[in-house]
């Protein structure tokens, strides 16, 4: 049966002397406005398998509930609940007074799921750039209803991939680079915006040192937690000592799909031309709406 998440005190003194499901009919007649609610995080448009080429599927979510006003339940109910996976989607049952309201904060993404890596406080979720994908969404102010929620997520974060219309080598020598000058570190959910004060020096830089790629292939692709429009730099350290080139005013914002595409042979040169292109939907790569040179 799904996991039981009982957010009141008495439920828990219940579990240590009943089983589980005499714990809900129990916490139910003892404690009054108590009522069981299920809530349902999916994922954009196809459930769980929905990702561009080389994307890895999720592999938690995390539900947090508040009050209404943003402040903690008592008792330190507010903790994030893993929810279980039901197929397309992820679910869990919980125990709310059908008199209040609530603030429900979601966050899904692909880490590896450890003891060690569980978020806190989904209204500041720590993110690493570079390989995890990250989705969220809420519903705030929401009071008990007996049909339960179903909130749909969208990525927070940028894809960015990198294909090259012309055959080269990258080595340790000769290395590709591609630096995001503005990410950050951590997201609010509550919010649904980056933290401004988690910005990471430095930025992202993808450094790609070893490979040989042919025309029209994808060399690589790396996710950004970023907020809005800034200049991307692209670098092939080629045989030719290429310069380094900047592609100005790409937007790197949550659900964004940039594709940087173009001569990375003769990137920095006066022939090598690379271009970006941004889409808003994640799986569709090649066609946007909002040309860059």
């Amino acid at each position: 049966m799904k996991r039981q998440n009982f957010l009141m005190l008495a439920a828990a003194a219940l579990l240590a002397s009943c089983s589980q499901d005499d714990a809900l009919q129990s916490t139910v007649n003892t404690n009054e406005g108590l009522k069981p609610m299920t809530i349902t995080a999916s994922l954009p448009t196809d459930g769980m398998q929905t990702r561009a080429a080389g994307d890895e599927a999720v592999t938690r979510c995390y539900v947090q509930i508040l009050n209404g006003n943003g402040t903690e339940l008592e008792d330190g109910n507010s903790k994030p609940i893993a929810m279980d996976p039901d197929g397309g989607s992820f679910t869990t049952t919980v125990f709310l007074k059908g008199d209040n309201t609530y603030d429900f904060l979601f966050w899904a993404d692909t880490e590896t799921v450890t003891d060690q890596n569980v978020p806190t406080d989904l209204t500041a979720v720590a993110y690493t750039n570079g390989q995890t994908i990250a989705w969220a969404g809420n519903d705030l102010d929401k009071a008990w209803s007996a049909e339960g929620i179903n909130v749909t997520l969208s990525h927070v974060v940028s894809r960015v991939t990198v294909t090259t219309t012309s055959n080269f080598t990258v080595d340790g020598k000769h290395p590709l680079t591609v630096t995001v000058p503005t990410v950050y570190g951590t997201y609010n959910v509550d919010a649904g915006a980056v933290v401004e004060d988690s910005e990471v020096s430095g930025g992202y830089m993808l450094d790609v040192t070893d490979g040989t790629y042919t025309a029209d292939t994808e060399v690589a692709h790396f996710y950004v937690l970023g907020d809005g429009n800034q200049n991307l730099k692209l670098w092939y350290k080629g045989p030719k000592e290429n310069d380094e080139i900047t592609i100005t005013g790409v937007p790197v914002s949550a659900n964004t799909h940039i594709t940087l595409k173009g001569d990375i042979y003769n990137a920095g040169l006066v022939n090598g031309i690379i271009k970006a292109t941004t889409t808003t939907g994640w799986d569709t790569p090649e066609t946007g709406d909002i040309p860059f040179k």
